[in-house]
């Protein structure tokens, strides 16, 4: 039976957050409530708890999270291929299906876009509503509780990876950052067909985890001109480089990193400001190609990487959170404490 009130993580003003009692939100025509099972843990997530955001996209009370997993309870109207208690993947940001770039399968840039957590309420709640058709199944098999960080962190490198950078069998890719973005583009990198992997970070204890799957590591603290020793261990340079960071010395060290016709993805976010040499583009025809969340048509895919276990979560998730701790998940992913991905358990 569903349960008229639910236990929120809500966020009322900048760093107010309050485990609160709240309504159990009623799905509206063709959408499902879903019974949330688990979060991953996003940098973005502490933007909003921050308010490091312009001042017209703070919206109070809000309920943070958008990286989650659970299942259906309830569907309003028929939703074809969905029952209740099917095992869905949820996308944090889908677009209103009616727009230039929603028919162009681009979705994520749809300018009337929801964004779980951020415009609408999001997924540190016991439910949470959106539209069926956005509600990916997925076998009974899949431990949800690992599984919700394919929604943002696995999805957004996937997208990434295959369409922005058009990654190939057999390509070097290098990695700088490898946080729960960089670790997670490791491993699908892999999954996808990458030779030789290439891992970026000033943090002992990410590139151990780097190394665990299949990574060459390379600690680069202090180092200046790291490219030039990219360039040396890798012999023609490296084909893919992801900046999984977003300041400016990284994705400059990713763009001198990658060889003629290389490709550079830029998938951390950062308001820095990058200057790189005009005539690299075009003499060494290098490309970057900027690249934000994912196109909701491409989550058919990432499940199926799910269910073959293309996915080491052993790796990608290191930590354990119960609702409580979210402002405590929020610290400690600040203070570099977690490696990769934290989870945030919604209990029921």
């Amino acid at each position: 039976m569903i349960p008229d009130k639910m236990k929120a993580a809500v966020l009322h003003g900048p760093k107010e957050l309050k485990i609160e009692e709240v309504d159990v939100p009623e799905p509206g025509p063709g959408e499902v409530l879903v019974q949330v099972a688990a979060n991953g843990v996003c940098h973005t997530d502490v933007t909003y708890y921050e308010a490091k955001i312009p001042e017209k996209m703070r919206m109070y009370p809000l309920i943070l999270g958008h990286e989650a997993a659970g299942k259906i309870v309830a569907i309003n109207e028929r939703a074809e291929g969905l029952e209740e208690g099917d095992s869905v993947l949820l996308p944090p940001v889908y677009g209103c299906g009616d727009c230039d770039y929603c028919h162009a399968g681009l979705d994520n840039l749809c300018r009337k876009s929801v964004f779980l957590g951020a415009s609408r309420h999001g997924t540190y709640a016991q439910y949470v509503t959106l539209p069926a058709k956005f509600a990916f199944k997925m076998k009974p098999s899949v431990n949800l509780e690992r599984a919700c960080i394919a929604a943002d962190s696995v999805s957004t490198v996937y997208y990434a990876l295959k369409e922005r950078v058009e990654i190939r069998k057999g390509d070097s890719v290098a990695v700088f950052g490898c946080g729960g973005l960089g670790l997670a583009a490791l491993n699908v990198a892999r999954e996808l067909g990458a030779a030789k992997l290439y891992a970026i970070d000033i943090r002992d204890d990410s590139l151990e985890a780097a190394k665990k799957l299949g990574a060459e590591a390379i600690n680069s603290k202090g180092k200046e001109k790291l490219y030039k020793e990219l360039k040396s261990m890798s012999g023609d340079g490296i084909r893919i480089a992801m900046d999984c960071v977003g300041y400016e010395a990284t994705v400059t060290e990713a763009f001198n990193t990658v060889c003629k016709g290389g490709e550079v993805g830029v998938i951390g976010f950062t308001l820095d400001k990058v200057t790189l040499p005009a005539g690299n583009f075009m003499g060494l025809q290098k490309r970057i190609g900027g690249s934000w969340a994912c196109p909701t048509r491409l989550f058919p895919e990432i499940v199926k990487l799910l269910e073959s276990g293309g996915i080491d979560f052993n790796v990608l998730v290191s930590k354990f959170y119960d609702l409580e701790q979210v402002e405590q998940a929020f610290t400690d992913l600040e203070e570099g404490k977690i490696v990769g991905r934290a989870v945030v358990r919604i209990p029921h």
